[in-house]
């Protein structure tokens, strides 16, 4: 079943006017407001309904939108929190501000217009929701207002033909729903797959593959980067369920992290340990066949692993403990081809690039919880320095991976490595364009910036 979701009865009369197609399930918030719009999402989950289509009427934050037009939804993000949800992908798609009261200060709006196109009251809370049972969300806003002095005037002037407009457009939707519209609840493979996310591995796979093409002096054998990505993948795994495991009372608290899987209880301890467990059979395994030298070092990646999440209470200066436990994986693939730790000095310029890379955005991602850091003496760069200063700080870490990177470089002979580092280059500017919001600075562009430096080594000739 697909669920369709209204904030209002007057947002949906022009679309119940038409019918209710078969496999639809209609719901009207009972009142405006994201508590309400969450509440109405759970009930089209209980009911089975997947996907869910938020949709609906919005205020505009950017002058040059039409009133009257419809636009679907990127992402989301939220007034108080700067937390965004990601919820479409594709051309000419609008990022949505969901606020607890209307917008018609010019004031507030500006200030929102730095983080999106469009305002309304629901759609966050109706896209977190979705999230956390992992089924696809819709979200569909048509424009009565611009958010000004005239704006109240607006929406009860415009907000019957722009539901109409709106219901033509979920129409259109209907025809082509989103996919998994099976009527199912999670289960148990995506628990574990949002548990661990698994496809974060992005961020270290390319720095592997550039620390043993290092060490090869070129292309390594196909069985080696295989088995090298077996490793990754297990340690991956590893770290992110002790990161989990050990942060469960923290999250439990932290409003951005509450509805994480061991702190919501939609999975069990027991399972948690579980998944860090088949992680670090995996990495022994994969270390296992790729000799004894690797195996016999394969201890120390692992601590760094298990206790970095722990370095929160005892130091702001956390976030470079993910620096070290990444810094590990060139290195390591270094040694799983060599076998060797006579490492030269290309791949500790790339191993300081990752340190510092990953560093400097986790202080970003830091950002998020300033407020919560402090309130519960959690030690994070942004709670002891603030936001200003803790951007100061991740520019200087970046600073310094950008400069191991251009050495890097200075030592290619190809083309295609110099675009790596310029796109690597945009990528770290972009972290700190106020504009976008934190967790899209964290991923994808975080991600963007590291791969593009793991380029300058693959493509660099």
């Amino acid at each position: 079943m697909i669920g369709v979701l209204f904030a209002t009865a007057m947002e949906a009369k022009p679309f119940l006017a038409r019918g209710i197609p078969e496999g639809v399930v209609v719901k009207i918030a009972e009142e405006m407001g994201l508590e309400a719009a969450r509440i109405a999402t759970e009930k089209l989950v209980a009911q089975g309904c997947s996907p869910i289509i938020n949709a609906g009427v919005c205020g505009a934050l950017n002058n040059r939108l039409e009133r009257g037009a419809v636009y679907r939804v990127s992402m989301v993000s939220m007034e108080e929190l700067k937390a965004a949800v990601n919820v479409g992908v594709g051309f000419g798609l609008k990022k949505l501000v969901s606020v607890e009261r209307p917008v018609f200060e010019p004031e507030r709006k500006r200030a929102l217009s730095k983080y999106g196109d469009l305002v309304d009251m629901e759609g966050y809370a109706v896209a977190r929701v979705c999230e956390e049972h992992s089924i696809p969300c819709i979200l569909i806003k048509g424009v009565t207002d611009f958010g000004d002095g005239t704006g109240k005037a607006d929406i009860q002037k415009h907000i019957a033909p722009v539901s109409e407009t709106v219901a033509e457009a979920v129409f259109r939707c209907l025809e082509k729903p989103a996919p998994k519209a099976d009527g199912k609840p999670a289960g148990l493979w995506a628990k574990l797959h949002s548990f661990t996310k698994v496809e974060h591995t992005i961020f270290s796979l390319p720095l592997l593959f550039a620390g043993a093409w290092i060490g090869a002096e070129g292309m390594p054998s196909i069985k080696a980067l295989l088995l090298i990505a077996l490793v990754g993948l297990g340690a991956r795994t590893f770290g992110m369920a002790v990161n989990r495991i050990l942060d469960k009372e923290i999250d439990a608290q932290n409003p951005r992290t509450k509805n994480r899987e061991l702190p919501a209880g939609t999975l069990s301890p027991a399972a948690g340990y579980g998944v860090a467990v088949a992680g670090l059979l995996v990495y022994f395994v994969g270390c296992a066949l790729l000799g004894p030298t690797v195996l016999k070092l394969s201890w120390f990646p692992l601590i760094p692993l298990a206790v970095y999440s722990l370095l929160k209470r005892f130091t702001p200066l956390c976030h470079y403990g993910i620096g070290v436990a990444l810094a590990m994986a060139p290195l390591g693939a270094f040694v799983a081809v060599t076998n060797s730790v006579a490492f030269p000095p290309a791949l500790l310029l790339l191993a300081v690039f990752t340190f510092c890379w990953i560093s400097g955005f986790d202080i970003i991602y830091a950002l998020l919880d300033i407020e919560f850091d402090r309130a519960h003496k959690v030690r994070s760069i942004p709670a002891a320095l603030g936001p200003l200063g803790a951007q100061f700080a991740a520019a200087a870490t970046h600073l310094v991976s950008f400069a191991a990177l251009v050495m890097l470089w200075m030592g290619t002979d190809s083309i295609l490595s110099t675009i790596a580092l310029l796109v690597s280059a945009g990528a770290f500017g972009a972290a700190y364009l106020q504009s976008i919001p934190v967790p899209v600075r964290f991923f994808p562009i975080s991600a963007i910036a590291g791969i593009a430096g793991a380029l300058v080594v693959l493509l660099g000739g």
